[in-house]
This record gives C-alpha cells, structure tokens and sequence, in this order.
C-alpha cells in the first residue's frame, strides 16, 4: 500500500471517479464516470498516468485533504488554485491551476472555488488504490457503488494511492488548457422528435435556455420555452431506453438534460440526444448559464468526435516542466548563449566583437 490522502473537508460532491461503467446499462447500472472526461484526460497525463485513471472530482468547490502517509504528487486539473500548507513550517504557498505539486506527509492542500466552470480533478500520480466494482472505481452513491465506501466523499475519508513516493522530475503545468465554451451543445434529434411537430422543434432549436438551479449528476433540469407534444401522442410513453446526453420533455415541458448517473429508461418523450463530443460541456454548466440545442447530423458529430481528439491532444503536448513564479528555469538558461564576447581589462579600448585588434596590438 503506497501513500494516503485524508479528506478534511470534501468541498461539494467530491467523488471518485473514471470513465465509468460501460456495458451494464441493460441490467439497470448507471453508467457515472467523470462529468467532465476531458478534464480528467489531461489531469491525468500531467501526472504521467493513463487517460481515464480514477481520480478526486469536485464539483463547484474543491476539497481539502492532508497527506496522511508517505509522499506523493498531485494534479490540479480545474480552473482553480490551491493553497498548500507545509508541514514543516506551516509555510502557505500559492498552487496553480492546471499544474502538479509534491505534498509530503502532513502538508494540507485546500483547493478554492472554480473561478470557472462546475467540475474539477484532483488527480494522483500512479493511480488510487482502490478494487473496481463491476470493472469501474467510480461513485454511483444512489447503489453505493465505487469509490471508497460507495458515496462521495466525507471528511475523515482516507483514500489510498498506489506509489509511495512519487517519481522524481520537475513538476507540470499544461500551458494550453481546454477552453469553456458552453454557450451551443450540438444534438442529434430522437428518438421520439416525431411527438413534437416542426414549430415545436424549431422552437427547441432556436430559442436559449436556462440551468436552473436544480443540477446533479443525475440530471440537468433547464427553464425556457415550453415544448408541447401533438396532441395525440402527448407527454408519456413506454418505458425505453437512456444514456446520458437525452433530453426528455415532461409534462412540464421544460427540457430535462439526463447526466451521467442518470437511470437507464424512462417514460418520458426524447425530443433530441447531446452528441459525444459534448457531453463533457454539461459537466461545467452552472446555474443560470444560458445554452442554445443546435441540431447536427450524424457525420457532423463524428467530425465533432475526432475534432476534440484532436484538441485534447494539443492540451496534453503543452504539459512542459513548472518552475513557478520567480525561479529561474535553468533549462532555458542552458540553451540559451550567455557570452557575447571576451574583455581584457587591460586593454581600456577593448570591447566585444573587436578581438581582431587586441590581437594585433599584442603580436
């Protein structure tokens, strides 16, 4: 057993989480896994580990943990900084965003508020110690599934990581970030667009609207433009099937954006799904943000798909060595020429790029 982090406080729904379970949904599991997966992708390869390794989510504030054991290297994968307090001295220093930093034991990490977006990670080198339950370590709280007692985390909580020390080398920033742009989510219409009529879906399509105040991993409920369904198909219908990214209209007829932990069917009309690529864009709507659907067709999400493969990787290739604020980076100092020329104080008139004529003087 490596290193250990004890929450002391766990911030807002902090949980365990990774790419979640796929393939379970037909025996009624949730899928859960990250609400923001690009996140965690590059969170993780800024402490070297594999894309989807389980890692410390939070959501709208970050927790404050404790090294308990050992050492180990963190990564702040969020629009937030974090303020460690070391041990030793009880000396506070300032942690940026989207950079790695060695904690040894009992020096306390309390990461702040997100200046944007809803979700963060905290991701650690090598990976949590923890056994997968049916193939994932992510927090489904509602079956009390993964994580580290199968609900999210609570002060006291110890989470135990695989390394005992880190790994030596400088420490990580990501000098291109993702960008939040969640103003468009791109949606395929279904699979129930056919109890809506073309003003309807029109209406859906070009009119914003609003997160309202009631979000969870479960779901995002939106405030807009009411959706009626025709008359003779209305606002129920057998139970099917859903995955995250549907957008049922109730009775009420206000959209409701099903989550990541979201149930596996439901009874009420599909008016369109959110596409692949953006479903990580829910992950960081707060609420009172405002949101437009804009209908795509099916090739037009996969370009979308392969496009943010693309982007993700740009935001891992700028991980370079940190050297914080005011230390010098010796790196760029070794590549750099640092000698001009050569002056011979004995020689008052002698400067650089004029060697020729000392030389003459002195034959």
């Amino acid at each position: 057993m490596g290193a250990s982090l004890k929450v002391i406080s766990p911030g807002i729904l902090a949980s365990i989480q990774d790419e979640g379970r796929r393939g379970y949904a037909g025996f009624g599991v949730p899928r859960s896994g990250a609400a923001d997966p690009i996140a965690l992708q590059i969170g993780n390869a800024l402490v070297g580990n594999d894309p989807f390794v389980a890692a410390i989510e939070f959501r709208f504030l970050g927790p404050k943990v404790v090294v308990n054991k050992g050492r180990m290297r963190l990564g702040l994968a969020a629009n937030a900084t974090a303020e460690l307090i070391l041990a030793e001295n009880g000396e506070k220093l300032s942690v940026s965003a989207w950079q790695t930093v060695v904690l040894n034991e009992g020096d306390v990490l309390a990461i702040t508020s997100l200046s944007e977006g809803a979700t963060g990670y905290l991701t650690i080198e090598g990976g949590l110690d923890l056994t997968p339950v049916l193939e994932s370590c992510s927090t489904y709280a509602r079956a009390k599934l993964g994580g580290v007692t199968g609900l999210p985390l609570q002060a006291g909580d110890v989470v135990d990581a695989i390394f005992d020390v880190p790994r030596d080398g400088m420490e990580k920033i990501v000098n291109s970030p993702p960008v939040l742009d969640s103003k468009i989510v791109r949606v395929m219409l279904g699979p129930q667009e056919d109890y809506f009529s073309e003003d309807e879906i029109k209406k859906f399509s070009c009119e914003a609207y609003k997160v309202s105040g009631d979000v969870d991993r479960m779901g995002i409920r939106m405030e807009g433009a009411e959706l009626v369904p025709l008359p003779d198909k209305g606002s129920d219908l057998i139970s099917d099937g859903l995955v995250p990214g549907s957008i049922q209209i109730p009775g009420s007829g206000q959209p409701i954006i099903l989550f990541v932990d979201c149930q596996t069917i439901g009874g009420y009309p599909k008016i369109a799904t959110v596409i692949t690529a953006d479903l990580p864009l829910l992950g960081q709507l707060l609420p009172g943000d405002s949101i437009r659907f804009e209908p795509v067709t099916l090739a037009q999400a996969q370009t979308a798909l392969r496009e943010q493969s693309s982007a993700i990787q740009c935001c891992v290739d700028s991980i370079a060595d940190y050297f914080g604020e005011g230390v010098m980076d010796l790196k760029a100092l070794y590549k750099t020429n640092l000698i001009g020329g050569v002056v011979d104080a004995n020689y008052s008139g002698h400067f650089p790029g004029h060697l020729e004529g000392m030389s003459n003087e002195t034959d």
